[in-house]
């Protein structure tokens, strides 16, 4: 028996239990194992088959008593039925197809046949991609970014640590070894969540300050496990929020400000209604620079209400812009 219908058989196994099962009951009853094998040859295989599944899409969970028990998670594995209208599969196609078209985007080998499958699914004509201007989602290096993602993704899923060299915002180089729990995007940027040993806590790095990427060997082998309940959303910060906190920043949002102030704060600190359509929002801060830029960015309709030396930092920056293009 091939190694597909083996992991085919294991799949259906996994879905027809009605309780966890141990891998004693896999290699008993499912076709494709054999009881001659010796335990190090089953464990081997098995540990390649779960690999498989999950990266599949299955999704697998290990109850650990007195011995490991699997069982598939069928809510988690199978999502429910999702209805588009064809203007919605054309908006997703557009997407879609921008994705595809920038060099930054690391996943493209697993969104062209996802892709694919929703367009044929939706009825709808499959238009020409190449009509759609892509805008690079990494501001710095697109394909190198690109291409480091795919790999720390890869790492991610497999449990593997990875290597590289650092360089901070200060300009100090360091070479580190972490373990990679999570990646995001933010303001044309991928960062890395990762454990780092040598610092003994979690830090976050951005790719394109990484350098000379290597990912550990014996990639079926875990190195580590994640946390239970990591969520990596909670570590997608504003770029002046990274780094020791400092302070607790208060904004007011006025007229066009206002209207995008929801999108402005991407869930970060608290925002708050105020009189006449505005919004006041605190949030904790890092850097008070980066936070000046940030206001001067998306102004205007930003006003600073403390800490006053947030508001003289904006005031002597406009001056100077002023100064230098009066």
């Amino acid at each position: 028996m091939d190694a597909t219908e083996r992991i085919v058989n294991l799949a259906f196994y996994l879905a027809s239990a009605h309780r966890p099962v141990s891998a004693a009951e896999i290699q008993a009853h499912v076709a494709g194992y054999s009881a001659k094998q010796s335990p190090e040859a089953f464990g081997r295989m098995f540990e390649r088959d779960k690999e498989d599944l999950r990266a599949a899409g299955l999704v697998l969970t290990v109850d650990r008593d007195d011995v490991e028990r699997y069982r598939l998670d069928e809510d988690a594995t199978f999502a429910g039925t999702v209805a588009l209208t064809r203007v919605e599969a054309v908006e997703l196609r557009t997407a879609a197809a921008a994705m595809l078209a920038d060099a930054s985007f690391p996943f493209t080998d697993d969104l062209r046949p996802a892709i694919a499958k929703v367009v044929a699914a939706a009825h709808t004509p499959a238009g020409h991609a190449g009509a759609v201007l892509p805008s690079p989602s990494a501001d710095e290096a697109p394909e190198a970014q690109g291409a480091a993602v795919a790999e720390l993704a890869a790492a991610v899923a497999a449990r593997k640590r990875v290597g590289f060299g650092y360089t901070g915002a200060q300009g100090r180089g360091s070479q580190r070894e972490v373990e990679p729990w999570g990646l995001f995007a933010r303001d044309g940027r991928w960062y890395l969540v990762a454990f780092d040993p040598g610092s003994d806590g979690v830090r976050i790095f951005a790719v394109s300050r990484m350098t000379g990427l290597s990912v550990a060997p014996r990639p079926k082998t875990p190195d580590f496990e994640a946390p239970v309940g990591f969520d990596v959303t909670s570590y997608m910060l504003m770029p002046f929020q990274y780094g020791p906190r400092a302070v607790d920043a208060t904004l007011r949002f006025n007229g066009p400000a206002a209207l995008r102030a929801q999108a402005l704060v991407a869930g970060q600190g608290r925002l708050a209604p105020e009189a006449a359509g505005r919004y006041a929002w605190t949030v904790p801060v890092a850097s008070e620079e980066l936070l000046a830029r940030w206001i001067v960015a998306h102004g205007p309709g930003i006003e600073v209400v403390a800490p006053p030396s947030l508001a003289a930092r904006v005031r002597d920056g406009l001056a100077e812009v002023v100064r230098i293009h009066a």
